[in-house]
Order: structure tokens, then C-alpha cells, then sequence
């Protein structure tokens, strides 16, 4: 206890400096914003330390409060409103990327059910509409690997 106790006494200014710029350069390859605010608490309490000259547990205290005030402020205002995505994004959701694409037949549709070509794949297909080899269809919606289609 008495070596945590003489290592808080003894952080100094470029102590904090330095903690600051690992977690940025951390938060700058994760890119979360998740580490930005303690990188932010760190910086400011080696202003802190710097200008005021104050004790370790001082500082240690005012990182701490800092740390939790900016991830609440920066969760609440940052991620809230600047950092949302875009609600009809379509990314990382193939199925959904294909709606409304025009595709071909593989074979004819047995049963409402068939393949369809879109692209260089061959995909399975599901529809309503009597659909022969080679007919062009359009792509109704997607559930995992299986596509509704119907007649262009």
C-alpha cells in the first residue's frame, strides 16, 4: 500500500501527458470514441498539474471525475447526434443491398421455388409468379441466402 501511496504522490505533469497520448493514439486505431475521453481527462489534468502544481491524489481524483464526465457528456451529445448512423443504411446487409435488382432465371420455378443468376451468383430464389429459364426477375426482398423475386 505504501508503494501505490509513493507512486501517486509521485506523478508528475508529463506522467499524465504521456497517458494522454497512448490512449489517444489508441482511440485513433479503434476509432470507437470510447477511449477519447479519458485521453481528454488525462491531457487536461497534465494542464492541471502543470499550471497548479497539485498533489498526486489531487490529480488522480480529477482524472477520475473528468474520465466520467466526458464519456457521460461525450456518450450523450457526441454518439447521440454526431456519430449516428445513417438510419437506411444498407451497409454489411447484402440481401438488403440486392432489393430491387434485376436478375435471370436460372431454371424454370417448380412449386414457386427456383435460382436465380444476379451478377456472376447463383442464388436461391422463392416467388408467387410462374417464372421460366431465363426470364428476367426482380429482386422483391431477402431472408439470409434466399431471394423473393418476381417477374420483370
Amino acid at each position: 500500500m505504501d508503494g501505490l501511496i509513493a507512486f501517486v504522490n509521485y506523478l508528475e505533469p508529463w506522467h499524465w501527458a504521456a497517458l494522454g497520448l497512448v490512449l489517444l493514439v489508441a482511440e485513433v486505431s479503434t476509432g470507437t470514441t470510447f477511449l477519447l475521453w479519458p485521453a481528454l481527462a488525462a491531457g487536461f489534468t497534465a494542464l492541471v498539474a502543470w499550471l497548479g502544481g497539485v498533489d498526486g491524489p489531487t490529480q488522480l481524483g480529477l482524472f477520475a471525475v473528468l474520465t466520467l464526465a466526458l464519456t457521460w457528456l461525450g456518450a450523450r451529445y457526441v454518439r447521440g447526434r454526431w456519430l449516428q448512423p445513417a438510419q437506411d443504411s444498407k451497409l454489411n446487409e447484402r440481401g438488403q443491398q440486392m432489393i430491387g435488382q434485376r436478375g435471370m432465371a436460372i431454371d424454370a420455378f417448380v412449386n414457386g421455388e427456383g435460382a436465380v443468376k444476379l451478377g456472376d451468383t447463383r442464388w436461391r430464389a422463392l416467388s408467387a409468379d410462374a417464372i421460366a429459364a431465363g426470364d428476367s426477375v426482380i429482386v422483391v426482398s431477402a431472408d439470409g441466402p434466399t431471394l423473393t423475386v418476381s417477374r420483370a
